[in-house]
């Protein structure tokens, strides 16, 4: 595994801990690479089903891009021109939960949680860097008030963890002692659901954030009519009536 990140498996939970303290748990290269080659690797597992993303120390979750770094090289890494294949650092098309503040994550997770401590800020245009893509993927959470308020106040902008879950950032605050086991105790309760059945629900949910509402329905009726043939539409119900746990394909 790549230096500065693990990987756990717990059952059907994959634990990602990006492991750099020292640097506030920035992306280094290793751990962006790392990253990916994560998600590559759960393609075809059938096995893991939740992910909980986190990061090592009581100081910061992640956060992004590792300035020191940036100025030792003279410049930024290289990246590429297309947005959605450089973004394949964050588990979008996984059924995942993630703990903290490292705000792509947060803009592709299921469910954010943060302790009572935590603390979120945008830092881009502080440091001379444009802040779009963190702020244009968190608009459907915190609406466009409080992203450009994020944006344009810079590291003055720190909200609370409180403040946070007021705005939509996050979903549940938790005593920092507990966040990792809460974290793992929804993720195994999202892997119970049908796998099959959660991506076409997280599909058409997504989509409507980018169509008319007419056309999101339609979408989302859509994807509910494929389902109807797949077999866990009927293993769930039968598992039910038969007060079984059911048995996903």
């Amino acid at each position: 595994m790549a230096e500065g990140l693990r990987v756990e498996r717990r059952g059907r939970v994959l634990v990602v801990t990006i492991d750099r303290p020292e640097r506030m748990n920035a992306f280094s290269q290793e751990v962006y690479e790392g990253l990916l080659e994560t998600w590559a690797s759960l393609v075809d597992d059938h096995v893991v089903r939740s992910i909980v993303v986190t990061g090592v120390g009581d100081r910061a979750f992640c956060t992004g891009m590792d300035l020191k770094a940036f100025a030792e090289r003279g410049g930024p890494r290289p990246v590429k021109a297309d947005v959605h294949e450089e973004l394949r650092v964050t588990p979008l098309a996984v059924n995942g939960v993630c703990t903290g503040a490292g705000l792509h994550f947060i803009a592709d997770a299921d469910v954010v949680l943060a302790s009572a401590n935590a603390t979120f800020l945008d830092t881009h245009v502080g440091v001379g860097q444009v802040a779009a893509i963190e702020p244009i993927t968190l608009l459907p959470r915190i609406g466009l008030g409080n992203a450009l308020r994020m944006t344009v106040l810079g590291r003055h902008g720190r909200i609370s963890a409180e403040e946070a879950l007021r705005i939509g950032l996050i979903d549940e605050v938790v005593e920092p002692g507990d966040l990792q086991a809460r974290a793992i105790e929804l993720a195994k309760q999202a892997a119970s659901g049908s796998p099959a059945a959660i991506e076409s629900s997280k599909r058409a949910i997504r989509a409507a954030i980018e169509l008319p509402m007419r056309e999101a329905m339609q979408a989302g009726w859509d994807l509910l009519l494929a389902h109807r043939d797949h077999p866990d539409s009927n293993e769930g119900p039968q598992a039910f009536a038969e007060k079984r746990e059911p048995k996903w394909q």
